[in-house]
């Protein structure tokens, strides 16, 4: 990435469009939880639950293009896991392999840590060897396997189940396995 300008900044309404366009892609959506066709007024939803909830939501541009988006889902923070929150990364096919990605889950990790968070968990379509990479590269851990947690176009698939504990110095927070 010499030369262009990449800006990771917080999502806003005027994202919202481009946003619903990608997540419409069927090569993106195969592994997205969300169904296509999905309505913009659904993204707006998600934009407005995000906001309220607290969570993080941020594009990531090159040279002004939308390349992608990455975010923060935070557990209700009055339970018990309130310490915690889900990762999630999409990206335009035409950016892949540019470490983008790679980026956004930092910015991710660096607002979880500055929340005060403890856990940031993952979960990657079996299969999606690009984002089990990504997560693995970046400190997440396997640590299980939702056998037939998502329905595909294809099938049930297996959900593999990857977390990072930011703080190290807690029982427990060793890593089970590196897969």
């Amino acid at each position: 990435m010499t030369g262009e300008a990449v800006v990771i900044a917080e999502v806003s309404e005027r994202d919202l469009p481009e946003l619903n366009r990608l997540v419409n892609d069927p090569v993106i959506s195969r592994y997205l939880d969300l169904v296509p066709p999905v309505a913009l007024a659904r993204t707006f939803d998600f934009y407005r639950y995000i906001r309220e909830e607290r969570g993080g939501w941020w594009t990531i541009r090159v040279d002004g293009a939308l390349a992608g988006a990455v975010g923060l889902i935070p557990a209700d923070p009055s339970s018990r896991l309130g310490h915690t929150a889900s990762v999630f990364v999409y990206l335009d096919t035409a950016w892949w392999g540019r470490g983008l990605a790679a980026r956004g889950v930092r910015v991710c990790v660096d607002e979880a840590r500055r929340r005060g968070l403890v856990r940031l968990e993952a979960l990657v379509v079996d299969g999606n060897e690009r984002s089990r990479r990504l997560f693995l590269r970046n400190g997440f851990a396997l640590e299980g396997v939702r056998r037939c947690g998502f329905r595909g176009d294809d099938g049930y698939r297996n959900l593999l189940s990857l977390a990072l504990v930011l703080d190290t110095s807690l029982p427990g927070s060793e890593s089970p396995r590196r897969g």
